[in-house]
């Protein structure tokens, strides 16, 4: 642009509270930056822009939520081959199909469920299809996802009361696909932008995409190589001292970051003209 020249502010902005995050809501999603010094961008500005150059997410968002779908009710034969009702629930946190058969054979342990020869029930993928398999390793054994708050959508069962009567070992494929995938990328909003990035037919301040590239449990680190350049021309003759950012997932829901911080390190363009 003949006789303009370009300016850039950098900043980094962070839910941590230590880092002087104020406002943050329980689930860690949203946060307010409380600027001493006003981030100013003169009225004579023109094309002013956010970038999100890096930002940081651990991905930790739990697909077993307290309260919600935590509970297993299963009947099945203690260490006495005596048929025995357990009800239990699994701790809140982001499983995988191995995780979670680990936890629910965990807890029948610890309550004295049958072991020897094998475990009475266990999870495993169907690969091919996609769907979870559901085994039961010993007679009259039943699973009843009837019952309110039981994870039968990640595994993709029916709500019904599964049960082998006398043969065993059985299995039974979930009819539906596994579910366990929740969130499929995040996405960092703004009120540096009244827009944002342009979401199918809606605006709702987005400024970045974070894509889910880790294992469970591990932090995202994302650098895009052509990160968007998000217009926010209404900064400009403004003074701002609060600055807000939440995050959400690929359905504009808050996530629960499970008490991990995320960062965004964002880039503020804007051309003035040279004299």
């Amino acid at each position: 642009m003949a006789g303009w020249i370009e300016q850039e502010i950098n900043m980094l902005v962070t839910s941590d509270p230590n880092q002087g995050a104020i406002n943050r809501s329980a689930d860690g999603s949203t946060f307010t930056v409380q600027l001493d010094e006003a981030l100013a961008i003169p009225k004579e500005a023109r094309n002013v822009s956010a970038t999100v150059m890096q930002s940081t997410v651990w991905w930790v968002v739990p697909n077993i939520i307290q309260g919600e779908n935590d509970m297993f009710y299963i009947t099945a034969p203690n260490t006495a081959d005596v048929l025995t009702n357990y009800t239990f629930p699994i701790t809140q946190g982001l499983y995988d199909l191995t995780a979670l058969n680990t936890a629910v054979q965990r807890e029948l342990q610890n309550q004295g469920a049958k072991i020897n020869p094998d475990p009475v029930i266990s999870f495993s993928p169907d690969n091919a299809t996609q769907r979870v398999q559901m085994t039961f390793n010993y007679p009259n054994m039943s699973v009843d996802f009837s019952q309110p708050q039981t994870p039968r959508d990640i595994l993709g069962f029916d709500p019904l009361v599964y049960q082998n009567n006398a043969v065993a070992p059985l299995t039974f494929l979930a009819p539906n696909v596994a579910g366990f995938n929740t969130v499929n990328y995040f996405l960092i909003h703004s009120d540096l932008t009244y827009r944002g990035i342009r979401f199918n037919n809606n605006y709702n301040q987005t400024i970045a995409q974070v894509l889910i590239d880790v294992p469970p449990g591990s932090q995202i680190v994302s650098a895009p190589f052509n990160p968007a350049r998000v217009n926010c021309q209404e900064l400009a003759g403004t003074k701002r001292t609060k600055l807000r950012f939440w995050l959400t997932d690929d359905q504009d829901r808050t996530v629960n970051t499970n008490g991990e911080y995320w960062t965004a390190r964002i880039a503020i363009r804007f051309m003035m003209p040279l004299s």
